[in-house]
């Protein structure tokens, strides 16, 4: 059965050129294509399709206004198409935080030669989102969470347990700057550990994300640098191209940053491992939203050494990916909602284990 999609682009020629690259592959079918957001509406209610490309900067009804109503009125997986995207950095990370699915620049394009060397990237990118649930966003926005919360049973190691954690951090991939801003705005100013992300996101966008954070937050967040101490209440977010490690110098942890060469940079995985290694038990890591398999080992290698594991629930995540496989690993001790997360690392930093 074919991925269906709309195509949303305010030139005729790209709305023309997107559907030729998406219709080269045999499980997408391009049911429409319109010129600006109040069209796009307008073709969401007929076509009914599970993916929109969507353009930002277009007459009538831009893309952010557009995306805005949709994820109000129907929610269903948006991609970002746009030659803004890169230029209007905040604009495609406000569209993430709004409930697009992912985002792909077109900057430079000259000719169609050129547009045709992003074709694997689009035509996977729609694919992916069209596994995706931004529906499920809505959920700690519009009612509490109904799931289950769940503990799951202990690890083999649970008695290397630790009710002293001294650092928390954090992987995401896609439906992350959403979840991240949730859970950040939701800590309390004085929140007293350290605390490390690791966010899949393209360099040119990593900064703005960082800055973004850093005008909700009432703690200090920033893009993590060589060098940088692990200071309890700031926010260090590792830098896209590069790999964070942690190495302790004396009684201080700082920032290390290499070039190895993995499926991602930054990785969770080598985040995770490298706390593992410097933290042993004395952490709390959390794996919220994303495609694939990233940070499930080292998530798995921290609750060995006693460290608290948690997981997103199924229910808020855009794409239960990274904690399912987790989860299927036996990798986490707690299963949580996004709008219950905050309040466990609250309670797990406070108490040592969870409130009733």
């Amino acid at each position: 059965m074919s991925i269906t999609v709309l195509v949303v682009d305010d030139s005729a020629f790209m709305r023309q050129l997107i559907k030729k690259i998406l219709e080269t592959d045999p499980e997408i079918k391009v049911v429409g294509v319109a010129s600006n957001g109040e069209d796009a509406l307008k073709k969401v209610d007929f076509y009914n399709p599970q993916v929109i490309t969507l353009d930002l900067e277009m007459p009538q009804m831009d893309g952010l206004t557009c995306l805005k109503r949709l994820m109000m009125e129907d929610p269903r997986p948006v991609v970002i198409i746009s030659s803004w995207a890169k230029e209007g950095a905040e604009e495609t990370l406000k569209a993430l935080e709004l409930g697009a699915v992912d985002f792909i620049t077109k900057p430079g394009i000259t000719s169609p030669e050129d547009f045709w060397e992003l074709k694997d990237e689009i035509i996977q990118k729609v694919k992916n989102a069209s596994l995706a649930h931004p529906e499920r966003a809505n959920v700690i926005t519009q009612k509490k969470s109904s799931t289950q919360i769940i503990k799951v049973r202990k690890a083999a190691s649970a008695h290397l347990k630790t009710n002293n954690p001294k650092v928390v951090c954090i992987g995401a991939s896609t439906g992350g700057p959403r979840a991240l801003q949730y859970i950040l705005t939701h800590l309390p100013a004085d929140f007293p550990l350290p605390i490390l992300i690791a966010q899949h996101m393209p360099e040119d966008f990593i900064g703005i994300f960082a800055a973004r954070l850093n005008n909700l937050v009432p703690i200090e967040i920033k893009v993590a640098e060589e060098g940088d101490l692990l200071v309890p209440g700031r926010v260090l977010i590792a830098p896209s191209a590069l790999q964070t490690s942690l190495v302790k110098k004396g009684n201080e942890v700082q920032i290390k940053l290499t070039k190895e060469s993995t499926i991602y940079r930054p990785s969770i995985d080598h985040l995770f491992f490298s706390v593992g290694k410097v933290f042993k038990g004395d952490a709390i890591s959390v794996l919220l939203t994303g495609m694939g398999a990233d940070g499930a080992k080292g998530l798995k290698e921290l609750r060995s050494l006693g460290a608290r594991t948690i997981a997103e629930a199924e229910e808020t995540c855009v794409i239960y990916g990274m904690p399912r496989v987790a989860v299927e690993m036996e990798a986490v001790e707690y299963i949580y909602p996004l709008d219950r997360i905050p309040g466990l690392l609250c309670s797990l930093v406070n108490q040592g284990t969870i409130s009733s």
